[in-house]
């Protein structure tokens, strides 16, 4: 008898989702969405689509032409799909129903991931996703090129790994502050973003709410400086300064800034309303956004973000949805096993292993 007598690895993944436990608006959004099907559900579907992002399948249709593959037939239940059944699909399925799927599988990894609520560290930014004018006249950007925008924020865990937390798409041309309010939302917990946010009375209003922040300010930011602390040597700390920001038309509270030097570039200014941390921890928690630069750069080279499935504006919107529910299903399957791996580490072997059993899988990443 096979030793091995878990499902397949593949199933594994999908089984996180459970659309039973959805509201009862998204399962009625299901039912509608199955009544027009014929044999692609809605259940059906987004497996299908999942598996094509996690899979880096080029287009709809190489994926119809996967579907020779009779383990894949087998996962899926489907024998075979025609390329406009996947594409209608795909525009047709409800957002709302994929975010809370998305919020689903957040829950879950909030339970294996405790942490206190000072301890919190959000990383905030946004990437462009450019694209043909041509194809995608819906997304105009510039002259010759259209886009979307990705704003996200992400939850740091630590110097391997962060997980998406909360996220919205937009046209290319909007500017990131404009969607910084949506994300500032947990009292206490510390948000990291970039120069691009910079908003001196939104600083006040975070600081007035309870809200902590550290970001960069720009180099024609006037500064007033009210005292010096102390600094600590060796540590490539040049100033840890009480300042306020702006002219004398509007001055921001009392906050600190925090100059770090850094070779062959310019020094580093970081503004904050974290009193209660020394300058070091500052710093790296500024220097911690590297983190979500890096989570931009492997969802667009490893989840098929760069190579759009649809045309239409739906489609696309729905494409990323998916693209973050394949991170968090495969940061499930990492917490579930306790692994070291990065996420994307991870997914490599998912990708090579997802036929097998569960178990073999997991042997994988036992110690010799």
């Amino acid at each position: 008898m096979d030793k091995y007598k878990t499902k397949m690895t593949i199933n594994k993944w999908f089984s996180y989702i459970k659309l039973e436990q959805l509201s009862i608006d998204s399962r009625q959004a299901i039912e509608q969405f199955d009544r027009y099907a014929k044999k692609l559900t809605f259940k059906k579907a987004i497996k299908l689509f999942l598996y094509a992002i996690n899979d880096e399948t080029e287009s709809l249709r190489h994926l119809d032409q996967q579907l020779v593959n009779p383990n894949l037939k087998k996962v899926m239940g489907i024998d075979s799909i025609s390329y406009s059944q996947l594409s209608r699909a795909l525009r047709a399925l409800e957002p709302s129903v994929l975010l809370e799927i998305f919020n689903h599988l957040l829950s879950l990894v909030h339970k294996k991931t405790e942490v206190k609520l000072k301890e919190k560290l959000y990383l905030i930014d946004s990437s462009t996703f450019s694209f043909s004018k041509n194809s995608y006249p819906w997304a105009h950007f510039r002259p010759t090129k259209a886009g979307i925008k990705l704003h996200l924020k992400v939850c740091f865990m630590n110097e391997s790994w962060v997980h998406p937390e909360q996220f919205e798409v937009s046209p290319a041309s909007e500017h990131d502050h404009e969607h910084l309010d949506v994300f500032i939302n947990e009292p206490l917990a510390t948000y990291v973003f970039d120069r691009g946010y910079l908003d001196f009375a939104q600083f006040d209003q975070m600081h007035w709410d309870g809200y902590f922040f550290v970001s960069r300010i720009k180099k024609n930011t006037k500064v007033h400086v009210q005292s010096h602390l102390d600094v600590p040597k060796g540590t490539g700390i040049i100033s840890d300064q009480l300042v306020q920001l702006g002219s004398q038309v509007y001055l921001t509270s009392l906050f600190r800034l925090v100059t770090i030097e850094r070779k062959q570039q310019a020094n580093l200014r970081i503004i904050t309303n974290r009193m209660d941390v020394s300058a070091e921890e500052i710093s790296k928690m500024y220097q911690s956004r590297w983190q979500i630069e890096l989570f931009f750069k492997h969802i667009k080279q490893h989840m098929t973000i760069k190579n759009y499935f649809s045309k239409s504006e739906e489609g696309v919107e729905n494409q990323v949805i998916l693209a973050l529910i394949v991170y968090l299903l495969t940061l499930l399957i990492k917490l579930e096993l306790d692994l070291k791996q990065t996420v994307f580490h991870v997914l490599r072997h998912l990708r090579a292993l997802q036929y097998e059993p569960f178990e073999l899988f997991k042997e994988i990443f036992e110690p010799d």
